[in-house]
């Protein structure tokens, strides 16, 4: 009877012990907890003589722009949560062109011994001209994108020298109330897209200065819209890494890309026509980072669907220079130039098909730290656009334009509140 009452003190204590040790050891973690709050507030002045960039007819406007953004994070030993909300408000002397972007993320990384799981997602509201200057150069008022992205990843520690990396991802975009008139026989300009990817690759790193990746590919692209078309793309890309000393380092990598397409007609995706095409992405980048200037240049040939329900394949290059005049003066100046064109079986009666674009901008700019959490900046934009359209429809953005921007910014950063426990 004493015996049994021995054990089972034993194993009361022996439990308690546990429960203060897991408490400890929880207790630590929580301890290393760290909360942080921060944020900024832009504003800035801006004149832009042809918003447009239309060839036929020039649209000058005056405009104030508010951008505030916050960004909340938590971290701990092995947990990281990351979340941001972002402003864009754009307001002019012409209506038309007023402008609200917002966007929500989360950024979250899971960190074990061997391995990273990460989820991010995202979901953002813009005004369509706001993105198509990148993506397809149609500009048009009073039509408006939604996105929403969803974006799981495992990256794998095999060896001391080797990660495997498994990126899957998911993004709807979605049009409404497209503006009419743009091209004579459309009404509907924009198409939205489902987009899924899967993404198999891994590192190794083959000295302290070179390291070597590679990757499998596949994503399928499903376009919505009066012509909508599906595209299977896949394929396979190489590359490397490699420092070149302690102030420059330069990568590379490319691939093929197969994609293969199914056009249909009222929506319905029967495949009544269908065509495999060849393309390939490649981007090369060298870069410089010393103690008053940075530098980088690159060239890129991308794959990705487009505003206008076609897949397209994108050829850009781009140079990027910065300078600290003085310790609370800064010099900088982009510049890139990208061709792009339709890629994959495309209808020929499609209002956007033949879709052909040049487009090259450069903007310096002068930015001055009045003080702490405080700068003042003056920048100047130039736009250059050639789109043709190799059919007979009326496109306002057909030919060569050009516009001019003048900007005043002025911004705040807020260092915020950190917390640990």
């Amino acid at each position: 009877m004493r015996l049994k009452l021995f054990q089972k003190n034993m194993y009361r204590n022996r439990s308690i012990a546990l429960l203060v040790l897991a408490c400890i050891i929880f207790g630590k973690d929580a301890a290393a907890a760290e909360w942080a709050l921060k944020g900024s507030l832009g504003q800035q002045l801006q004149y832009d003589d042809n918003i447009v960039l239309s060839a036929i007819r020039e649209v000058p406007v005056v405009g104030y722009l508010l951008t505030p953004s916050l960004q909340a994070t938590r971290k701990t030993s092995v947990l990281n949560i990351a979340l941001e909300g972002q402003g864009d408000i754009r307001r002019y002397d012409d209506s038309r062109w007023d402008c609200d972007n917002y966007h929500l993320g989360s950024n979250n990384d899971y960190h074990t011994k061997r391995s990273v799981f990460s989820l991010k997602g995202g979901y953002s509201v813009n005004c369509s001209y706001s993105q198509q200057i990148e993506d397809t150069g149609i500009l048009l008022p009073n039509s408006q994108s939604v996105n929403y992205q969803l974006a799981p990843s495992w990256t794998w520690q095999w060896t001391s020298r080797d990660q495997l990396i498994l990126n899957t991802s998911y993004s709807k975009t979605s049009f409404s109330n497209p503006q009419n008139g743009v091209t004579s026989n459309t009404a509907n300009v924009f198409s939205g897209n489902d987009t899924y990817t899967v993404n198999l690759g891994g590192n190794h790193e083959w000295s302290r200065r070179l390291t070597l990746n590679g990757n499998l590919n596949f994503s399928n692209v499903q376009f919505t819209g009066s012509n909508a078309s599906t595209q299977n793309q896949f394929g396979f890309q190489l590359g490397a890494n490699y420092k070149i000393n302690r102030l420059w380092s330069v990568s590379a990598g490319g691939g093929p890309v197969w994609v293969d397409t199914r056009q249909s007609s009222d929506g319905v995706t029967s495949g009544q026509s269908t065509s495999l095409s060849l393309g390939n992405v490649a981007n090369i980048n060298l870069s410089y980072s010393g103690q008053l200037t940075q530098f980088s240049t690159g060239f890129s040939n991308s794959i990705s669907p487009s505003a206008i329900g076609q897949t397209l394949q994108t050829s850009s290059t781009f140079a990027n220079y910065s300078y600290h005049l003085t310790r609370h003066l800064l010099l900088d100046i982009t510049s890139s130039y990208s061709r792009s064109k339709s890629i994959g079986g495309q209808s020929s009666d499609h209002p956007s098909s033949q879709f052909n674009r040049n487009y090259f901008t450069v903007a310096p700019g002068i930015a001055w730290e009045l003080a702490k959490n405080w700068q003042l900046k003056g920048s100047y934009v130039y736009r250059w656009q050639d789109y043709q359209q190799d059919n007979n429809l009326r496109n306002l953005n057909a030919g060569t334009s050009e516009s001019n921007a003048v900007m005043f910014s002025l911004g705040y950063s807020w260092d915020g509140v950190r917390a640990s426990r």
